[in-house]
Parts: C-alpha cells; sequence; structure tokens
C-alpha cells in the first residue's frame, strides 16, 4: 500500500473545488491506505475559505483527510504547489504527490490506476492520464512541443471510440498539469522545490519538471485508463480578463523562459533517429503504406520525423500519431533519411547519416535511370521479393532488401463486424483496385459472367470508384460496360460500390463478402489481398509478382499467367514499364477457378482463409515497423 498527497490549487470557482471533492470521495480504494488532501487557497475572494473551513474541522471520512492552505495573496500555481509539496512531505516524507487542478472531476477507478501505473513502470518519475471535455471529447492524451516550440495536446478535440493512436501506458514528451502525478523520489532528486519558481504565477512549468524527468534518464508515462474530465481553465479564466488577455501572455512569456532555461540542453531522444519523406496525405493506398511505416518504426523505438513531399498540402491530420511526427524537427543531419516515392522519381533527397531509398514497381525491370540513382543510395528497401530481384537483375549494386507493406491490425482482424449495406449470396466474391490496365479488370468481369448466370447463388462486388469515372468517360453505364468486356447476357450480379470509403470504414466492406480477387498482371505488393487475409478471408489472384510474399496454395488460388510485353502506360512514372513484361491472366483458368469455388464445401474455403489470418500476422504495423528498424539501424 501507498501514501499519496493530493495537491489542489483553488482560485474561486467552488462550484468546481465541491465537484473535485466529491469524485475523490467517491473511489474505492484498492492501491492506497490513505489519501491526504492539500488546497491551496490563493487568496478566493468568494466562499471558498469559509468552505474549506468547515470542510477541515469536520471530516467525513477516515481515509480522506483534507488540509487547507489559506493565503490572502495569489501565490501562483507553482510557489502553491511547492508549499504544498513542503508541507506534505514533512508529514509523509515517502509519499507520491498528485497534482490537481480543482476543475476536474476524477472518473471511476483514476487513482487507482495511477498507483498501478507506478508499480508496473518504476522508472515512470510522472504519470498523467486521458482527460475529456464536458461532452466527451478528448483533451489530453499526452503532448509535445512541436519545431515551432508550441505544444500540442494528442488527440485533442477527437471522440474517444474514434481515437485510436495510443491504447497503451506509453512514454510521452510531457503531460498536462491538471493531472499531473509525481513519484517522490524524483521530488527528492530535484534541483529545486518540484516547480521551478520562474513560471510564476503560472503555465510551462509542468513542461519544464518533465523535461528536467528525461533529461535525469526518468520516463513521463501517459496511462489512457487514468481518466477525468477537465473543464478546462476554469480557474485560469478566473484569473485573466478579456481586456488583458493575460493568460495569453503569460503563457507566451513562460515559452520563452523555458526555452531560454533549457538552450543548452540536450533532449535528443537516445538511439535510432529517422527522417521519413514520402507522401503522407489522403486516402491513397501509397500515403496510408507510408504512414503505417512511420507508426511500426516508431512504435519500435525510432525517432521519427516526417517531411511530407506535398508540403504545399499541410492538411490537418486527424491522426496525432502521424501528426506528432510531422510537427517534430526535420534535422536531417543527426538522421538517417528514408525517402520513399512512385517509380523511378527518387530525387530530393536529403543527405542525412544515411540514405535509405524506399521504393517498388511492377515490371520486370527498371531503367538506366532508376538504377543509376539507386546505385547512389546507402541502402534499398522495396516491398516484395519479386521486385528485389528485379532490381539485382537490372543493374543495382547497392545493398536491397525486402520490407514489405504492413496493415493496421487493430482494424483488420477476424472479429470485424460487416457492414450491412451488400446483397449476400451463398458466396460472395469481391475486388478492391484502382483503375488501370494493371489490374486486368475485362479478365475479372469475362471470367465471372461466363462462371455464372442468373440462376447460381453467388454475387460479384467491385469496390472502384475510379473504375466508375472510367466508364462514366466513355459515354456508358455500368451494365452496358459490362456487357461490353464480356459479351454475356445471362449472367450472376455484378455490382460496383458508389462512393468514397473512409479507411476506417474498409474493413466493414470487405468483411461482407468471402473471397478476395485480383487477377492482376503484376503487383509490387498487393495490400488489398493482405488486407483480407487479416481479415481471415482466402484471396484468388494471378501467380506472379508481389502478391506471391501474401497468397500461395495454402491461403488461396493462383491463376496461371503467361508473360507478355508491357504496352506503354500514360502513368507519371511510364519508364518504369518500357521494355518490361508482366503476367497475362489465363481467363478460362480464372472461369474454372470460380466454379470449382462455388461447389466446394463453403467451410474448406474458410480453412484457407485461417491460413492467410494465420500469414498476415507477419505484416502488422508493429512487425514490419520492428523488421524496418533491424534493416535501417541494425539489430
Amino acid at each position: 500500500m501507498k501514501s499519496l498527497s493530493i495537491i489542489i490549487p483553488l482560485y474561486n470557482q467552488l462550484i468546481y473545488t465541491k465537484q473535485l471533492w466529491e469524485s475523490i470521495l467517491s473511489h474505492e480504494f484498492s492501491e492506497v491506505d490513505m489519501l491526504d488532501v492539500i488546497f491551496i487557497d490563493n487568496g478566493s475572494t468568494d466562499n471558498t475559505s469559509d468552505w474549506l473551513k468547515q470542510l477541515c474541522d469536520s471530516p467525513n471520512n477516515s481515509r480522506v483527510i483534507p488540509h487547507g492552505l489559506l493565503f490572502s495573496d495569489n501565490l501562483g500555481f507553482g510557489p502553491g504547489i511547492n508549499k504544498g509539496v513542503e508541507i506534505s512531505l514533512e508529514k509523509y516524507p515517502d509519499a507520491d504527490i498528485l497534482l490537481l487542478n480543482n476543475d476536474m472531476e476524477l472518473l471511476p477507478g483514476c487513482i487507482d490506476e495511477l498507483v498501478k501505473t507506478t508499480t508496473d513502470f518504476p522508472n515512470a518519475a510522472i504519470i498523467g492520464g486521458k482527460l475529456f471535455f464536458p461532452d466527451g471529447r478528448i483533451q489530453h492524451a499526452g503532448a509535445f512541443l512541436c519545431t515551432m516550440g508550441w505544444g500540442f495536446h494528442k488527440g485533442a478535440g477527437q471522440h474517444d471510440d474514434k481515437y485510436k493512436d495510443v491504447t497503451e501506458p506509453t512514454n510521452q514528451e510531457y503531460v498536462t498539469g491538471a493531472l499531473f502525478y509525481i513519484r517522490n523520489y524524483f521530488i527528492k532528486e530535484s534541483k529545486h522545490n518540484v516547480f521551478d519558481e520562474i513560471f510564476a504565477p503560472a503555465y510551462f512549468e509542468e513542461v519544464d519538471l518533465c523535461y528536467e524527468a528525461h533529461l535525469a534518464g526518468y520516463d513521463v508515462m501517459y496511462n489512457p485508463k487514468v481518466t477525468a474530465i477537465h473543464y478546462e481553465n476554469v480557474t485560469g479564466n478566473a484569473m485573466s480578463t478579456p481586456e488583458d488577455n493575460a493568460k495569453s501572455e503569460m503563457s507566451n512569456n513562460n515559452q520563452q523562459k523555458f526555452y531560454q532555461k533549457h538552450e543548452h540542453s540536450d533532449f535528443s531522444v537516445d538511439g535510432p533517429k529517422l527522417l521519413i519523406n514520402a507522401k503522407i496525405y489522403g486516402n491513397w493506398s501509397f500515403s496510408m503504406v507510408m504512414r503505417n511505416l512511420a507508426k511500426g518504426l516508431s512504435r519500435n523505438g525510432v525517432d521519427v520525423s516526417i517531411a511530407p513531399e506535398e508540403y504545399h498540402q499541410r492538411e490537418n491530420v486527424e491522426d496525432w500519431e502521424i501528426r506528432r511526427m510531422i510537427l517534430k524537427p526535420n534535422d536531417y543531419w543527426n538522421r538517417h533519411v528514408l525517402r520513399s516515392s512512385e517509380g523511378e522519381h527518387m530525387y530530393l533527397m536529403p543527405p542525412g547519416k544515411k540514405r535509405i531509398a524506399h521504393t517498388t514497381g511492377e515490371s520486370d525491370r527498371a531503367s538506366k535511370q532508376w538504377i543509376d540513382q539507386l546505385n547512389n543510395v546507402d541502402l534499398v528497401l522495396t516491398t516484395s521479393n519479386f521486385f528485389k530481384d528485379v532490381l539485382k537483375g537490372s543493374g543495382l549494386r547497392t545493398q536491397v532488401e525486402v520490407l514489405p507493406n504492413s496493415v493496421d491490425t487493430s482494424i483488420y482482424h477476424k472479429d470485424t463486424i460487416p457492414m450491412i449495406s451488400v446483397e449476400k449470396r451463398r458466396l460472395n466474391f469481391v475486388s478492391v483496385f484502382h483503375y488501370g490496365d494493371r489490374k486486368a479488370p475485362e479478365i475479372l468481369i469475362q471470367a465471372f459472367a461466363r462462371a455464372f448466370n442468373s440462376e447460381d447463388d453467388v454475387t460479384l462486388t467491385i469496390h472502384s470508384s475510379s473504375t466508375l469515372d472510367a466508364i462514366k468517360h466513355q459515354g456508358m453505364e455500368v451494365p452496358d460496360y459490362i456487357l461490353s468486356v464480356s459479351g454475356v447476357l445471362d449472367r450472376a450480379p455484378i455490382y460496383f460500390t458508389k462512393g468514397h470509403v473512409s479507411d476506417n470504414d474498409m474493413p466493414g466492406l470487405i468483411k461482407n463478402f468471402d473471397v478476395m480477387v485480383l487477377p492482376t498482371r503484376s503487383e509490387g505488393f498487393g495490400l488489398p489481398l493482405l488486407e483480407a487475409a487479416a481479415l481471415g478471408m482466402p484471396s484468388i489472384t494471378t501467380g506472379y509478382s508481389g502478391v506471391l510474399d501474401i497468397v500461395d496454395n495454402d491461403t488461396g488460388w493462383l491463376i496461371d499467367h503467361k508473360i507478355k510485353n508491357i504496352p506503354l502506360q500514360s502513368l507519371t512514372y511510364f519508364s518504369n514499364f518500357i521494355g518490361g513484361n508482366w503476367a497475362e491472366p489465363d481467363v478460362d483458368h480464372l472461369e474454372t477457378i470460380f466454379k470449382n469455388l462455388y461447389n466446394m464445401n463453403i467451410e474448406d474455403i474458410k480453412k484457407k482463409g485461417d491460413n492467410a489470418l494465420i500469414k498476415s500476422a507477419q505484416f502488422s504495423i508493429e512487425n514490419v515497423g520492428k523488421l524496418g528498424k533491424n534493416l535501417i539501424f541494425g539489430d
């Protein structure tokens, strides 16, 4: 059992103080034997002092003991806290300290979870938790300072059920002083009396103490199980007025004091550092792949900074795990640099300590210009064994390793709930792709239309908004396009989804179906096949190129093919294909596979899906990040 002192600075706003007190009393403590609650009244002018006197004269809970310190003047946040800590440690020399703003309401289990964190993470000198606005949105889930010196609260403004960035206790740059747990041993080691009083009356003192903890080799832990409602600056607003904007001025002045104090401090994170330069924004799969890679590396202890290729966009990324990396310094001279791009566009790579090119392709050859660029970096990472062989066969001398794309297993998993928005038959196929010759949509439609007529209990759903755009551009309706491609009138239903489906909703869409189908001519990887596998779904795909790292005869069905020359492509990286080859999927063989699956026991299909699920585990964000860290920095 642990001794704990709670210190609460006050300045008017008695209604909130009473609310906080009631939330403390409502706790059923299992981790502490006694709470000493010290109220620091900084010269309140309402009824706060009278309430405190009455409370302290007749405490009504033997395990929660209130004490009131009344001051005629406003000492400020830091000096008031210091005085409370001094008095607490005189009475309880081994007690930890919990600092609370009076505009807080502790949610059930908050205090016990804080104390449990001290046991689980003994190197955590400071601990904070997840704070909510009164309307249920997140106010704070850890915090950091960006390259411009401003503080950012992770998760701010997001709804809790949508915020998946940090779900386990993690080491943070700092946590807010509104709920701020300090270990006894760190208090005794502090150079000054807890908070440095150069920041009086308020702001930046908790940031300063967190950074001092890091400098001393300790962690600042955020635990999402520690929860409270924060009524946000009730006291601070009472101290300032709209006319003089005192709150903003205090914060700005103390921000300058903080950076002047730490001008020569080394806050750099020990361990590997990486700058990623790539397309980051938007819903394009390439950007999603790079965001997942950045997360995987970061979760494995790499200090990642992101320099988005699309500097002109500067979107307000809601994903705080990524936004934090975008807002961090791009100090490439202190970091290895990873540059990722489509095809041969490897230019504009900052020098860095070590230069890594991340690239992929779908042809069986790479152009001389592309290889020349890759031969002038320190390491090449590519997404499949297929394209690793292509690069080496095209004259690559630089070390090349396979770093596959990853899948977010927090949303792509076997228990994903299907969206109830599609027609269900005995067997339901789905295909997800971006329109183009390489995806062979005409072979997909031909084979399905030949395999099944209107009496067969089967469907094919195609999710490809770009295909719908292409059909419209040709002046056709979907039924006319299907007929023109297949030449079949009596066929089973072929559906096209309409509209955009968000990244978070895509797993629920795919989960409606039984088998993924992608008769591609070539892939540098094949992300839809991996996403299907992570949902426990088998796939049909062409037995060629990068997809073979994901799909084999245990996890799906491979379409026979021939090799043919790639026609000139109207793509930004078209030289990827000049003189190269790709596969031509056998439409008759795909038709046969369709028919065989229709006559197969559904349980046998599911067994291949189970195998695909097991194989997909190696492609999780965390596992790919671990592999990436080892490839870039060594074991």
